[in-house]
């Protein structure tokens, strides 16, 4: 059941008044009145006189079970119109929950007031909302709570009127039986006769007449009560497959703000109505089957509960201010006792030593290892400013990064994919689920740029986020520069230099359509290495080896124009053309040697996923972070979503470059 259900009963008439049916008068027309008593002779003792008024003859038992099966009736009849208008008033969601009640029919609850199998299930997953990192707020739950706690609260009045009836206990079964057939239960005089029904003599049916309405009423309430509960958890199935599936909340670019997700349920209704119309009995299969399937999804749960309990705890203090520039091995005194406290509380073992000695040496360089830090063991400003952050904002980084997995288009990749995180500057191929290389990269800088060519400027150089599959790799490759690089750089420089495109490998041709383009030649000066994988995308981005390889020692690796430098090429690349062509490393490396560009084509494209989270898990199993690299996660929790990256300029803007 969900916690902290709200204490007081908020029922309404709505979805179904059942009260109202019941509002029928135990001695209606179907009941038999009380005879009048003649009046009093003159003067005569009232009290003396009142045997003589005989009483009314109790319901006999057939009586009793036709004026419940009448109202029973009536409030079958009635509930499709009900259950029409409830569904109705859930405005948007109103299409995707008519499609998960095709007849009045509970989806989650028993008639005894308790959820079933799936309804049980859900609930458990709606209490897991918080481990997933979803923002509770589009779902309901304090209706959710509120019908919950009116199911309980009915209940508890339907056993209040049964129990004022225990004086004499087969009269109590038979009203409690009375009271599961109006909820729906199994019906008929039969059912009143085995609870006893037939054996009640008149005083026993007149207890029953005066006590049968109170309960029948509070039974009714119960239904009522059942079905709004009922109706709250669909809706709240229904924002769940929204949430997992369809919102952006945390895009930078592709970013859908609330008022958006607030309508998804009726924009994809159609998809909605597909995944939840038939999923009776179901329904928590359907909401699991929404968690993506990328391995570090479940990694970061798993993650996400080590750092609740952290948060729990207490989390860890700041350090105190550093005396000196830094601290390292053979260091002493409370800085240095304070860090080895700051290690401990996050997991990491510093061994039971004194002072800066080896343990807390391998501590600190595990720790930088971990957050994307010169891994040195010296403790310096950089390191120190990792440490103080709060283990509430690594909670929060690990569900924000579920949320970006949730987003991402690689959330259920292929069997055998290439994922990039950003925000780690680190390639992955991934096989059956499993890490099977691991490649350090290069991606773009955060810096301020102009492109004169789309008349762009802002961070254009960034590495966009997007999926999209290797179709060839390309050896010994020629690099094409691009307008841009030929207006500011290669233009300019020949102005300096002459023989600038001879130095530098370029080669000009002249087109047929007379204009002149530039390419440089294969060769250890060539930008893009000895290697390229190319896929058609829209943002021209592809990866590649670079002349710059000392740049992979960085611990921070933002440096190039957008596209991905991958580190150790060669190696992927026979890895990938074994896989396709049944290329040797010697073909390879004999290829690349020749200096004489050879496109290979794949016969299976290879799917690549482009993506950006900063926490994740390694192979080991520890918990790690990445560098923000371009502001992304920062952007998120000031609340400054979606992140404009580059705006259009005039081209007199930029006169005299």
């Amino acid at each position: 059941m969900m916690q902290n259900p709200v204490a007081r009963l908020r029922l309404t008439t709505a979805p179904f008044s059942l009260v109202l049916l019941l509002v029928l008068g135990w001695a209606g027309c179907e009941g038999q009145p009380d005879k009048p008593r003649p009046p009093a002779a003159p003067g005569a003792d009232v009290a003396a006189a009142e045997p003589t008024v005989p009483l009314s003859p109790a319901r006999t038992l057939p009586e009793v079970a036709a004026h419940v099966a009448a109202q029973v009736e009536q409030v079958v009849k009635a509930e499709p119109a009900a259950l029409a208008k409830a569904i109705l008033a859930t405005g948007p969601d109103a299409k995707v929950v008519k499609s998960m009640y095709g007849e009045p029919k509970l989806r989650f609850f028993g008639i005894d007031g308790q959820p079933n199998a799936d309804g049980a299930q859900v609930l458990k997953l709606l209490g897991e909302l918080d481990r997933h990192g979803i923002d509770k707020a589009g779902y309901r739950l304090d209706a959710l709570d509120a019908a919950l706690a009116g199911v309980r609260k009915a209940f508890e009045q339907e056993r209040a009127a049964v129990l004022a009836l225990q004086s004499r206990p087969r009269v109590a079964v038979v009203a409690q039986a009375a009271a599961v057939w109006l909820r729906g239960g199994e019906g008929g005089e039969l059912v009143l006769v085995r609870a006893g029904g037939d054996q009640l003599v008149e005083a026993g049916l007149r207890k029953l007449d005066e006590g049968l309405p109170k309960v029948l009423e509070a039974a009714a309430l119960a239904r009522q009560a059942i079905w709004q509960a009922d109706l709250e958890i669909s809706r709240a199935a229904v924002r769940y497959l929204v949430d997992f599936e369809l919102a952006k909340p945390a895009h930078p670019l592709n970013y859908t703000p609330p008022s958006e997700v607030r309508r998804m349920s009726e924009t994809f209704g159609d998809k909605l109505v597909a995944r939840l119309g038939n999923s009776r009995g179901k329904v928590a299969e359907v909401m699991r089957s929404a968690w993506p399937t990328h391995p570090q999804y479940a990694a970061l749960l798993d993650a996400g509960d080590l750092y609740a309990k952290y948060v729990a705890a207490g989390g860890w203090q700041p350090l105190p201010k550093l005396a000196a520039k830094k601290v390292a091995k053979g260091d002493t005194g409370p800085f240095v006792d304070a860090l080895r406290e700051r290690l401990a509380a996050e997991g990491y073992d510093p061994g039971d030593g004194q002072g800066f000695d080896e343990g807390l040496n391998e501590a600190v360089v595990k720790f930088q290892e971990g957050h994307q830090l010169d891994a040195d063991g010296v403790v310096s400003k950089t390191t120190i400013s990792e440490l103080d952050v709060p283990a509430e904002r690594r909670l929060e980084l690990i569900r924000l990064s579920l949320e970006r997995y949730r987003e991402s288009e690689g959330r259920n990749p292929e069997n055998f994919h290439i994922f990039v995180n950003i925000a780690f500057q680190k390639l992955w191929v991934y096989e059956d689920g499993k890490v099977v290389r691991e490649h350090r990269v290069i991606v773009g800088n955060n810096e301020n740029s102009e492109d004169q060519q789309t008349l762009m400027k802002g961070k254009i150089n960034r590495t966009k986020m997007f999926s999209k599959p290797i179709t060839r790799v390309i050896l010994a490759p020629r690099w094409y520069p691009t307008q841009r690089v030929i207006e500011l750089e290669i233009q300019k420089s020949l102005a300096k230099q002459p023989d600038y495109l001879e130095k530098h490998g370029y080669v000009s041709e002249m087109g047929a359509d007379g204009v002149e383009t530039y390419y440089q030649k294969a060769g250890p000066d060539n930008l893009l290495g000895d290697v390229k994988f190319q896929g058609p995308n829209k943002y021209n981005i592809y990866l590649h080896d670079t002349p710059f390889r000392a740049l992979f020692g960085k611990a921070r690796r933002a440096f190039s124009h957008g596209c991905i430098r991958v580190q150790s090429p060669i190696d992927l690349a026979e890895d990938l053309l074994q896989r396709d062509r049944g290329m040797t490393p010697g073909q390879i490396r004999a290829a690349i040697d020749e200096k004489e560009e050879k496109i290979v084509n794949l016969k299976t494209p290879i799917p690549v996923h482009i993506d950006y989270a900063s926490a994740g898990v390694d192979e080991e199993g520890h918990v790690v972070f990445g560098n923000d690299v371009y502001g992304y996660d920062q952007a998120f929790f000031d609340g400054l979503l979606p992140v404009e990256e580059a705006k259009e300029y005039k081209a007199a803007s930029v006169r005299g470059l």
